[in-house]
């Protein structure tokens, strides 16, 4: 149903949405689709680029829904809305709605629907890597934020960056290379979570977080 909206937003809004494209794919073989929207859906023109995901997290469904409605929404506005033709004129804004979708997919299934990681053997009887823990960057700096234990729902993988839904999403970072921010939806509590996360310290640019976040939940 996903892909079927993908494919309907680019079919109904082909000047703006680019065709969708699969990334990769996960253990069990289901495509990690992205797509972009942009006034200039097949170049980059060099305008800087915005990267929203969702579903790092098998059960959290509803991210889904939120990078599909905002992609229509802007196509939507575009013609009526002078904020969102200046977005859409000015940005390439790229959507990867599923980027676990082995998981998605045998969550619909799991007993409570509580299901978390993707669907990696990990050879022990357990299954599964948290793909958010997965990212090269700070991977395994310490056992609170992230675990080594396969049967954790915060294993980390067996190294960093070995989930092939993990390397689709980096690989269309590196090769778009223009990337100015992410957006990474969950659904877990109420908080708008900006780095670092993995240590309590301050970035360079720490401020700027801090005034973004407090704007975006001030509406939320």
């Amino acid at each position: 149903e996903a892909l079927v909206e993908m494919n309907n937003l680019h079919a109904q809004y082909p000047a703006l949405v680019s065709v969708p494209e699969s990334l990769g794919a996960g253990w069990e073989h289901r495509q990690v689709w992205a797509f972009k929207v942009s006034s200039s859906p097949t170049s980059d023109n060099g305008k800087p680029g915005v990267l929203y995901t969702g579903v790092h997290h098998a059960r959290e469904p509803i991210t889904v829904t939120i990078c599909l409605g905002f992609a229509r929404y802007l196509c939507q506005n575009y013609n009526t809305d002078p904020g969102i033709k200046t977005l859409v004129d000015n940005r390439q804004i790229w959507f990867v709605p599923i980027v676990n979708p082995d998981g998605y997919v045998y969550n619909q299934t799991y007993t409570d629907s509580m299901w978390r990681k993707n669907r990696r053997n990990n050879g022990d009887g357990t299954y599964g890597v948290d793909l958010n823990r997965n990212y090269t960057y700070a991977w395994g700096y310490d056992n609170i934020g992230s675990s080594s234990t396969p049967s954790s729902e915060t294993y980390r993988g067996p190294s960093a960056g070995s989930e092939p839904e993990v390397q689709a999403v980096m690989a269309l970072m590196m090769r778009e290379g223009y990337f100015k921010t992410a957006l990474n939806y969950h659904s877990y509590s109420n908080m708008w979570i900006y780095p670092w996360g993995y240590v309590n310290e301050n970035t360079v640019d720490s401020i700027v977080y801090r005034d973004l976040a407090a704007e975006v939940t001030s509406y939320n």
